[in-house]
């Protein structure tokens, strides 16, 4: 992809792929994935940007180099979200699923209608921490599903885009994946009950291919 030179003199990405994400995030979760760091370096702020022009949109940005458990997930997550107070728990009346299922008014400002979550360097907690990092991922996915499937509180979207390495789309692939299935329960998976959906709907794609960068 050739970048383009604007009047002000001033550098910018050319808008072609980035309506094909946003299309894409209208139904899935994306894990996004490239061996080489400056290309998810020029994806995300790229697609943040052109995000951020879309209407009734809200774009939350974790920074997961930063994110080693729980209570780092939820320092990021408060300063994104609009809560009263986010307790270091995934479940509970003030934990991550209900900060999640809270859109963020504002006086005199209109209702968000979506909410994108860019994960920036979703690996790290994925190697470091496999089963938090699952248990965060269905229910960011889970949540998104809910709101989507089962309320009746007004249409409200929610979607993650996980960007990584390699080993981020090996992780997504793996037949167990936390991006392929919800978690069993020992009976019907509570996220399946509450939405319907059999699995968490979530797409892998290569920056580079969306891109255009050469191999």
């Amino acid at each position: 992809m050739h970048l383009s030179l604007s009047t002000s003199g001033s550098f910018f990405e050319p808008c072609t792929w980035q309506p094909e994400v946003c299309s894409k995030l209208e139904s899935h979760h994306l894990v996004a994935w490239s061996r080489d760091v400056r290309s998810r370096t020029r994806f995300a702020p790229s697609l943040q940007s052109y995000l951020q022009t879309q209407p009734a949109t809200e774009v939350c940005i974790l920074h997961g180099r930063a994110i080693l458990d729980l209570e780092s997930f939820c320092a990021q997550l408060e300063r994104q979200i609009l809560v009263d107070e986010l307790a270091r728990t995934i479940d509970g009346p003030r934990g991550v699923v209900a900060a999640l299922r809270q859109r963020s008014l504002i006086p005199g400002r209109t209702p968000p209608r979506q909410r994108v979550l860019i994960w920036h360097d979703a690996d790290v907690l994925c190697r470091a921490r496999p089963g938090l990092f699952a248990d965060l991922a269905e229910a960011i996915t889970g949540v998104s599903a809910e709101l989507e499937f089962a309320s009746d509180a007004g249409i409200f979207v929610q979607r993650a885009v996980f960007l990584g390495p390699e080993r981020l789309r090996d992780f997504a692939r793996q037949p167990g994946s936390c991006f392929r299935t919800w978690k069993d329960d020992g009976g019907v998976p509570f996220w399946s009950l509450v939405s319907g959906l059999d699995r968490p709907p979530v797409s892998v794609c290569s920056i580079d291919a969306l891109m255009e960068v050469p191999v």
